[in-house]
């Protein structure tokens, strides 16, 4: 096994990230704000008003910039954008708006430009400190090609309806400007309506986080946290102590993650929707014994589309105290045996053990106290990407998975467990017992 530069991406579409043309209308607006701020909305606003205005498009432009995760940060986007609408709006209804509802225009529309140079800065600095990486842009549907240019020309529009407007003084119609006013707010509207559509799952793990900071205090090191390829095709393997494990793992990478969740939780009726339609987890039955196994081809499928797929091998939550790792089962070999150039990620997380939500002294949710800040730390190890040879035999390949993730826990500081050794019994006497 060996650690190599992630393959590139494919190009397919990924309805789940894609937002460089949201951040490219942003920058675009942020002028636009400046014109029709200057013109229609700040019409009674004194000229020493001006640098609170500056003021709050540079706070609205740097808080973005400040914040760790170029992914989530994208959830900024469409609050920045319903903002801005909402004061458009009341421009229209009630004339202009005092000074500090200007100031929160302005720091809106400098949201959403910080936030598209965050996400779009991210893959840049990858590529110049790991050249083998790739900072692709993401593919977008037919219809989402179309809609955004349709906004690019919309933008175009109303630059020359707002340089006509810088001359109504002179000879430009009552009738002109209004149209163009308008013509404004449709176009707001659309693009806020985008937004929302496109980047609805960073805005909503931006709000559930709050949450995970109050219950847990997540860090992670290890050379593989700078190393996560943002784009294409990752298989993320690690340990499982407690139910919630993903989140751990999705508030630290970079990227949004399809996570698999057995059916008693998927199939939770105010759950299924978010489950389905905006994250895509990969459902995982929950009877024991199956001859078919729908997560694995749902898991090869999400590969194919460049997702970054979580799967934790061992099949279900960790049990004993002496036992911290259990065998990995085949599923993980069926996936890299069909899709071998897939990346691997192997993480150890450390502190699931004994929190609310794992097995120690009882089921979860039983004879604990709730979490309230409580330490978890998440080793990563650098990509490698899995040898042809060692594919051609599932136990070798889960053997030497396990004792990736069990490498992992050095980049913490712990002491090493010993490594998992390969059985006696050749290959098909092992193949023979799994069945």
């Amino acid at each position: 096994m060996t650690a190599t530069p992630p393959a590139a991406a494919r190009r397919v579409y990924d309805p789940v990230v894609g937002a460089s043309e949201i951040a490219e209308i942003g920058l675009t607006i942020l002028f636009l704000n400046y014109l029709f701020a200057r013109i229609g909305l700040t019409a009674d606003v004194a000229a020493d008003s001006w640098p609170w205005l500056c003021l709050g498009g540079l706070a609205g432009l740097v808080l973005p910039l400040l914040y760790w995760n170029g992914f989530r940060v994208l959830g900024l986007v469409p609050v920045g954008f319903s903002v801005a609408l909402l004061s458009g709006l009341a421009a229209l209804l009630f004339g202009p708006l005092p000074l500090w509802a200007l100031v929160v225009t302005v720091a809106a529309y400098g949201l959403v430009s910080g936030s598209g140079m965050r996400f779009l800065c991210r893959g840049f600095r990858q590529t110049l400190t790991r050249p083998g990486t790739v900072a692709s842009v993401p593919m977008m549907s037919r219809v989402e090609q179309w809609a955004t240019g349709v906004l690019r020309v919309g933008v175009i529009v109303q630059l020359f309806a707002m340089i006509a407007i810088l001359g109504r003084a002179a000879r430009t119609p009552e009738w002109w400007t209004a149209l163009c006013t308008y013509v404004f707010f449709a176009y707001g509207l659309a693009l806020t309506a985008f937004a929302w559509f496109r980047l609805f799952r960073p805005f909503f793990e931006l709000c559930v986080e709050p949450a995970l900071w109050l219950g847990y205090r997540i860090r992670g090191a290890g050379p593989g946290l700078p190393a996560v390829p943002y784009h294409g095709p990752l298989l993320v393997v690690a340990n499982h102590a407690c139910w919630w494990d993903p989140l751990f793992l999705a508030k630290l990478l970079p990227r949004p993650v399809t996570p698999m969740m057995t059916a008693r939780f998927f199939d939770v009726w105010f759950l299924r929707p978010l489950m389905v339609h905006t994250f895509q987890v990969i459902r995982v039955p929950e009877a024991t014994v199956r001859r078919d196994a729908p997560e694995i081809r749902q898991a090869i499928a999400a590969l194919d589309a460049g997702r970054c797929v979580i799967l934790f091998p061992e099949g279900y939550l960790r049990r004993k105290e002496d036992q911290p790792l259990r065998r990995f089962g085949r599923g993980v070999w069926e996936i890299l045996r069909t899709r071998p150039d897939t990346p691997v990620l192997a993480c150890w997380i450390e502190g699931g053990w004994g929190s609310w939500a794992s097995y120690f002294n009882g089921k979860p949710t039983r004879n604990k106290k709730p979490d309230f800040r409580r330490p978890i730390r998440v080793g990563v190890s650098e990509p490698v990407v899995v040898k042809a040879e060692l594919l051609g035999q599932h136990l070798r390949t889960r053997v030497a998975l396990m004792n990736l993730v069990i490498a992992a826990r050095t980049h913490l500081g712990l002491p090493p467990l010993p490594a998992v050794e390969l059985p006696q019994r050749d290959e098909a006497e092992e193949l023979a017992v799994d069945r």
